[in-house]
């Protein structure tokens, strides 16, 4: 779980979750939308991707990258999802994460990962990240989706 400084969300970057690619999320028998928020009903294929321009960031910073979610007392997930970032030079860090495990009912920094900012890409400097809980046979529910963060960290 992420702890973000209130100095680090100046400098940081919001993506609301319309920003984000959530299958069959424009679709209402298993998303629900309110405002910027999505709100799974129910689904069986989980999976969430965005991306963010780096050049609109500080170069030079190290900076992480946070799934920004609450997770409800019904929540049902059967097994971690995978979180993976994949930075602007094109390597890639994945990790699994358990919700089951989270605080429910409050919000919650999924962490997935971490890159420089060098500026060195040129004008493709893209940062991608996603969340996945794609087993298909079972049905998932209780989580909702605010967005994503990408702020500084501590080097």
């Amino acid at each position: 779980m992420a702890q973000l400084q209130r100095d680090d969300i100046s400098f940081a970057a919001v993506i609301s979750a319309k920003e984000l690619s959530i299958v069959w999320g424009s679709d209402s028998r298993y998303w629900k939308w309110s405002l910027e928020v999505a709100e799974l009903i129910t689904v069986c294929w989980l999976q969430i991707d965005g991306k963010y321009n780096a050049n609109n960031l500080i170069k030079g910073v190290k900076y992480g990258v946070y799934l920004a979610v609450e997770l409800s007392d019904n929540l049902c997930m059967n097994g971690p999802v995978t979180l993976k970032l994949t930075r602007p030079n094109g390597t890639t860090e994945e990790h699994k994460e358990d919700l089951k495990t989270k605080p429910k009912n409050t919000l919650v920094g999924l962490k997935v990962g971490e890159f420089c900012n060098t500026g060195a890409c040129g004008c493709e400097n893209t940062v991608k990240f996603s969340m996945n809980g794609c087993d298909g046979t079972t049905w998932k529910t209780g989580l909702t989706v605010v967005g994503a963060v990408i702020a500084p960290v501590n080097c």
